[in-house]
C-alpha cells in the first residue's frame, strides 16, 4: 500500500490503483489517518529533497548503512524503500518514520541533522500548545497535529487530525498550511477553527481572510462565514456562520442565539462524552436563545427541560428529552 500511496501521490497510478488507493482510504479512518501522515512526511521530504547539496550515491550508502548497523533510534519504525525518483531523492535525504509512537524524523544533509516532526495529541481533555513561529494551536478531544520542529523556508505546513483552532502569527512570506482529509487551508495571519470528523470538514474564520480548496474547487472565507466539505466530495459549500457553538471548547461557554436545539445537544455530546437524544422530532429544530457558561450537564439539562416542557430519561446508557 506504501508503494501505491506514493505513485497516487505523484500522479503516477493508474486508474485502477487510485481506485484502489480511495477503496483502501473510505474503508477505515485509521487508514484516512496514515495518509494524512503519509502526505505531510512526503511533502516535506520532496522540499527538503529539492533544496540538499549532497552527493546522492554517497547519501544513499550512508543511509543503508545506518538502517544495517541500527545508529538511530526506530522502535516498531520501518523504513519506506520506495523506488519513484521523487521518492528516492526523499529517501537519499534520510527518511524515517516510528509511526508507533507518530513521531518521525527527517535526515537533512548532515547526517547528524535531524529535523524533527512534532505530534501533539488532545486526548481526554482540550490542549493549547504554541508553534514554532509563535502561532497557537487549542486542540479539542480526540484530536492531534503534526508539525517540523522548525518550518521550512517558504511555508510553514501542519498536519490535522480532528477539530483545533489555530490563532496565526502574521508573515506574507511564509504561508501557514492546515492539511486535513482532502482540504488544504492557506492563510498568512488570521484565526480560525477547523473541524475534521469522519467524513466531513468544516472550515469556520473568525478573523482575517482564509483560502480553502480540494482537488476540484477553492474558496476564499471572511471572517464570519464558514465552509463545509466531504471527504469524497472535493465540493466546498460556502456559508455564512450563524452560531458561536464551534468555540465552547475554548470558551467552556455554550452560546445560542435562536440556534436550533439539535445544534446544541450535538456540542453537548461532544463536551461532556454522553449519549443525548431528542426523542420529540418537532423539537429538533426549535430556535433557542441561551448560554450556558461553564456549567454542569444536569444543570443545562434541567434548564432545556425546563424551557421545552421534557422529561430528561437515563435509559440504556442515553440521555432522552421526551
Amino acid at each position: 500500500m506504501d508503494d501505491l500511496l506514493v505513485k497516487h501521490l505523484t500522479g503516477e497510478a493508474t486508474e485502477a490503483e487510485t481506485l484502489q488507493v480511495e477503496k483502501w482510504l473510505a474503508s477505515d479512518e485509521a487508514n484516512k489517518h496514515y495518509f494524512d501522515h503519509f502526505k505531510l512526511i512526503w511533502e516535506e521530504s520532496v522540499q527538503l529533497a529539492s533544496t540538499t547539496t549532497v552527493d546522492e550515491q554517497l547519501a544513499w550508502e550512508r543511509f543503508q548503512n545506518r538502517v544495517q548497523h541500527g545508529s538511530f533510534a526506530k522502535p516498531r519504525a520501518r523504513v519506506w524503500s520506495l523506488n519513484s525518483p521523487m521518492m528516492r531523492a526523499a529517501i537519499i535525504t534520510g527518511l524515517v518514520i516510528g509511526i508507533a509512537a507518530l513521531t518521525f524524523f527527517l535526515f537533512h544533509n548532515n547526517p547528524g541533522k535531524v529535523i524533527a516532526v512534532v505530534t501533539v495529541q488532545a486526548i481526554d481533555s482540550v490542549k493549547a500548545n504554541a508553534l514554532p513561529d509563535g502561532s497557537e494551536v487549542t486542540l479539542n478531544k480526540h484530536s492531534q497535529v503534526s508539525y517540523p520542529e522548525k518550518f521550512a523556508n517558504d511555508k510553514r505546513v501542519l498536519q490535522l487530525n480532528g477539530e483545533a483552532f489555530f490563532k496565526v502569527q502574521p508573515n506574507k512570506k511564509k504561508p501557514f498550511e492546515v492539511h486535513t482529509n482532502n482540504v488544504t487551508i492557506t492563510v498568512v495571519g488570521t484565526s480560525f477553527n477547523v473541524r475534521s470528523r469522519g467524513d466531513t470538514t468544516e472550515i469556520i474564520v473568525e478573523t482575517g481572510v482564509v483560502e480553502v480548496a480540494t482537488d476540484k474547487q477553492t474558496v476564499v472565507l471572511k471572517a464570519g462565514q464558514k465552509a463545509i466539505t466531504g471527504f469524497t466530495e472535493a465540493i466546498l459549500q460556502k456559508q455564512a456562520n450563524t452560531d458561536q457553538l464551534y468555540n465552547y471548547y475554548r470558551s467552556k461557554k455554550f452560546v445560542c442565539d435562536s440556534t436550533p436545539l439539535y445544534k446544541l445537544i450535538e456540542k453537548l455530546n461532544e463536551a461532556y462524552d454522553v449519549q443525548i437524544v431528542i426523542e420529540k422530532e418537532a423539537l429538533r429544530n426549535e430556535p433557542y436563545t441561551v448560554t450556558f457558561d461553564n456549567k454542569p450537564l444536569e444543570e443545562i439539562l434541567t434548564v432545556i427541560s425546563s424551557t421545552f416542557n421534557t422529561s430528561v430519561i437515563k435509559e440504556k446508557g442515553k440521555i432522552i428529552l421526551r
